[in-house]
């Protein structure tokens, strides 16, 4: 029975040491990599380089060759008049042979083309920006969900070294019991004290192990994947200017700035629909050869061949109204990112005043509770000397011991509550 005892302490000994330890950089890193929607926003800018060659087709010329064979019979015939036959014909065959070159060059279509490789490059951009967009969306989701299981990581600590307290308290308190230096009530407020921080615990093992999935889901992997967090060294965020802030994230902000590049493509889209309302001329060149002799294709250049050139200049006047319609709703597509524009902004706007307030409150109560927790170890010092001496109750160790944990609880909670705010605020001002 000891061996199997000390061997399964040995194998939770190897399994603690073998467990995966990772920073922040660790995690943003393994979520840049793994999430499946960057590479999608790569395949998406790949796609938008490929537009930016497509546009060229609307003035580049089209050209093409082409080969053409045909043969043909025809059986006897005899012409009548008036029942009587007077002509007849022997059947005969004809082959026809041929090869062509055509060239189609637009020249002017009322501004449609140069404005649809303007629309394909700022699609690009656009593209660009959604890029950049996806990977501080994926930095910021990660960096919140790390401090999360952080957070709940430290708060577990809190618990357990609450639960170390608690049992000490009830093994002195069940000593002086034997002896009748207590009274029972105090016993049991002991062990109801002891059994509170036992289901703090339970809880807090909860809430770790959804953290942790949700961190393992961030980075693309399996959500049961076992790992633990560790920070380096924690930097309390410095307050930021909410005017510097603002003007940041109005220039700087992925989403905004997605906006602007997506208004752009519909001011372009609704000017290519206006140059449907302009003449369009192209012109077009074909050269072709041939005949019912096959070696007339490739022999006697200078014979059997024809050629055309010709300009073409076309107006449509009326189309059913479909024209104009179109003309219409890009118009309306394109006024209605004003409004989108200014929905964003007082969006930002409100964001980051939300988020600065919270960020200084939280900065200015650290240093708060930094005291409260000097403060409340040394209550619980005295009141445990005191209790020790009959010069307390029982009821003000453990209020002492409960001030301590609340104000270390208090502590996690708003550090990395804080540094949440800060990723937040960084992404809003596009600088993640």
């Amino acid at each position: 029975m000891r061996k199997l005892t000390f061997f399964a302490l040995l194998l939770i000994f190897a399994n603690s040491l073998l467990a995966e330890s990772l920073t922040i950089e660790d995690c943003i890193q393994l979520a840049i990599k793994n999430n499946p929607d960057i590479k999608i926003s790569e395949k998406q800018y790949q796609i938008s380089k490929e537009g930016v060659t497509e546009s060229y087709n609307t003035i580049l010329p089209s050209a093409g060759i082409g080969y053409s064979g045909s043969s043909s019979s025809q059986g006897p015939r005899v012409r009548y008049l008036d029942g009587i036959p007077i002509d007849s014909t022997q059947g005969s065959k004809s082959k026809q042979y041929g090869i062509g070159l055509h060239v189609n060059q637009n020249i002017y279509d009322g501004g449609q083309w140069w404005n649809t490789i303007k629309k394909a490059r700022n699609d690009l951009r656009g593209s660009q920006i959604n890029q950049e967009f996806t990977r501080q969306y994926i930095v910021n989701d990660a960096t919140a969900r790390f401090y999360a299981v952080l957070k709940a990581q430290e708060l577990l600590k809190v618990y357990e070294k609450s639960l170390e307290n608690s049992r000490e308290q009830l093994k002195k308190t069940e000593e002086m019991h034997k002896i009748g230096q207590v009274a029972k009530k105090d016993l049991f407020k002991a062990q109801v004290r002891e059994g509170n921080d036992r289901l703090n615990i339970i809880s807090q093992k909860s809430v770790y192990k959804n953290a942790l999935a949700d961190l393992n889901q961030a980075m693309g992997r399996n959500p049961a994947d076992q790992f633990e967090v560790v920070e380096k060294e924690y930097v309390k965020p410095e307050g930021i200017a909410l005017g510097f802030a603002i003007e940041k994230a109005l220039s700087n902000n992925k989403e905004l700035l997605a906006l602007e590049a997506d208004q752009m493509s519909a001011d372009l889209q609704y000017k290519i629909a206006k140059g449907s309302w302009l003449p369009s001329i192209s012109s077009s060149y074909s050269y072709n050869r041939g005949g019912n002799n096959l070696d007339l294709i490739y022999s006697k250049l200078d014979e059997a061949w024809s050629s055309s050139l010709g300009l073409d200049l076309s107006w449509s006047i009326f189309n059913g109204f479909q024209r104009k319609t179109n003309i219409q709703r890009n118009l309306l597509n394109y006024q209605m990112y004003d409004d989108r524009i200014a929905k964003k902004t007082i969006e930002i706007r409100k964001q980051i005043q939300l988020l600065i307030e919270n960020l200084n409150t939280y900065v200015e109560m650290i240093d708060i509770q930094e005291l409260n927790i000097v403060s409340a170890q040394e209550d619980m010092r005295l009141a445990k000397e005191m209790y020790r001496l009959n010069s307390a109750t029982l009821l003000e160790v453990l209020d002492a011991q409960v001030t301590l944990t609340s104000a270390r609880q208090q502590m996690i909670n708003t550090k990395y509550d804080a540094k949440i705010a800060e990723a937040q605020l960084a992404f809003l001002m596009g600088a993640l």
